[in-house]
Order: C-alpha cells, then structure tokens, then sequence
C-alpha cells in the first residue's frame, strides 16, 4: 500500500510537515515521528491522517476531505494542506495587499469548499480607502466572517479565538502582516513545539519554507503557510472559478447566452446586477481580473470553448 489515499487507513497520526520525501507526524501518544515516502507515491500533507507502521513507515493516507493549494508558475494546482475547516486570510493595512490578493485566496478557499475567514491585524492603523479595504462589506453580504486583532502594543485575538476552537484552520497571508505574530499568541507552546520539531528534521527552529500544522489547547489546530507577496491561481475551467465568486454564480444562469464569461457580451445578467447595485464593482473587476489570467494560463476549458 506505501502511502497510497486508501479508504482501509488505519489512521494513528496526523502530519505535521511534508517536504521533499520526508515528513513529521504526531501519533496518537503525542510522539513526533519522522517518515520517509516515495517521491511517486501521493505526496503527505499538514493535516492528512495517515497510518505509520510501528517502525514509522507510512503505510496509507486516509481520504481527504479538501485540499488548500495554489498554482506554480506553469498553472498546475500544487496542494499545501489537507482536510481542513477553515482558512484564516490575514491582511493589514501595512504593508497593504494587491488588489485581487484577498480575492485570490477567498476564491481559492471557497472551490476547495473551505469556510474563509478574513482577519484584519495592526488593527491599531486606519484602514486605507482602497481596495480590498473598501470591498469589506461586499464580503460581509457573502457570509464571509471579518474579524480585527492586534499584537501589539497589547495583544487582542479573543474573537479570533473563538473563531478557532476546535477547528482544524489554515493561517495564511502576504508577508509582514503579523502573521508570525499571532501564531505565538494563538500557539502558547509555539517555542516548544517548534523546537521539538527542529530536534525531529534537523531543520532551523525558524524555518518557514514549507506548511506546518500546530496543534492548539484542547482540540483543533493551526496550519501555518510561508508567507507570499503574490498569490496565484491555477488553470481551471470557468465552473470551478465560478464557486469562488458566489455573487456572479447568483446570477450567471440567467445570462442570454449560455457560454457568457460575464465580462463583455451583451445580456450578461452579472453586468447588469454590477449596474443594479446588486454586485459589488470591486468583485466583478476582480472577477474581469482573474479571468483574464486564467486565458493567459490556458483555463477555462468547458462552456468557453466556442
């Protein structure tokens, strides 16, 4: 079997970090375990359940749930973890995010069918009246839960927190945000952990390159991804970039040709509820954006293709 995504997993660890062949699990006593797997087999990742042996061989990984990814330079999904409830999106007004970085990471969160989260830190400093700090209330119509903290002066994550509790939640956003930050005051063994996982990889107690799951108090759990400045998609079909705009979705059957991409045809409903007030104009020019970049990287295969 070796590391194959098998329904007969009998599960008794969860990954803490895969890189290259290697990862870490914490078995059910609490022992990180490192293994080594075949570079052609499924690849582990923070948050499957899998089944070592007991001489920490990786025997199977249990079905997953969903997968968190995003695209490499060439279009192709390239996942980062697995099995997750939630993905918490950090973003602050300094240094402040590109235009679509909110929306890259929304979209991402909602075809993968994971509950985003919007955290804004340094709540300390006024927001800028621009995009994506001027959509906020787009998302508030979407559901999309916005919540503010601040590390410093004094730190302030309570409602964060609760957000959390028993939750398996995926922290990811650009770099300098305060990211690190508030792992430390959401993680109170964060030193300790890392330092357990270091004597385990031989890697430095600071490195960041690959995503980490955490374990909280109680239950649930953090996974931490390095931080980026840019975040990119993969190539899609126009369907599956459509699950992470609900708002056009909400609309899109009622267009009058059935291949519309919503972007210039005429009787485009999605136009038309942008003009009623009904789509926010921030999302749909976010929307024309990541439309265009999936032509440039060869998506949107399906009801497109004329």
């Amino acid at each position: 079997m070796g590391g194959r995504v098998t329904a007969s997993v009998d599960v008794n660890a969860l990954v803490v970090e895969a890189y290259a062949n290697r990862g870490v699990a914490v078995r059910q006593d609490g022992r990180l375990a490192p293994f080594h797997f075949p570079r052609k087999l499924v690849r582990p990742l923070p948050g499957d359940h899998i089944e070592l042996s007991s001489d920490d061989r990786l025997l199977g990984i249990a079905p997953r749930r969903n997968e968190f990814g995003r695209g490499d330079p060439k279009g192709r999904f390239r996942p980062v973890a697995a099995n997750l409830d939630q993905a918490v999106i950090v973003i602050a007004a300094e240094p402040a995010p590109s235009p679509d970085l909110l929306h890259r990471y929304l979209a991402a969160a909602l075809i993968a069918g994971i509950r985003p989260i919007v955290v804004i830190n340094k709540d300390d400093l006024p927001l800028p009246d621009q995009p994506p700090f001027n959509e906020l209330d787009a998302l508030d119509a979407l559901g999309v839960v916005t919540v503010r903290t601040r590390c410093k002066p004094i730190i302030e994550i309570d409602r964060l927190e609760t957000q959390l509790a028993g939750k398996t939640s995926l922290l990811a956003g650009q770099s300098g945000v305060g990211k690190t930050s508030l792992l430390n005051a959401l993680i109170p063994d964060l030193d300790a952990q890392t330092g357990a996982l270091s004597a385990v990889t031989g890697k430095g107690r600071h490195t960041t390159t690959s995503a980490t799951l955490h374990p909280r108090p109680g239950q649930g759990a953090v996974i931490d991804s390095p931080g980026v400045w840019e975040y990119g998609l993969w190539a899609m079909p126009i369907e599956q970039l459509m699950l992470g705009f609900p708002d056009v979705q909400a609309h899109a059957n009622d267009c009058r040709f059935r291949n519309c991409s919503h972007d210039h045809e005429p009787g485009c409903a999605v136009r038309a509820a942008v003009d009623s007030g009904k789509i926010h104009p921030g999302r749909y020019q976010a929307w024309r954006r990541l439309l265009a970049e999936q032509k440039r990287l060869g998506g949107l295969r399906g009801t497109l293709q004329r």
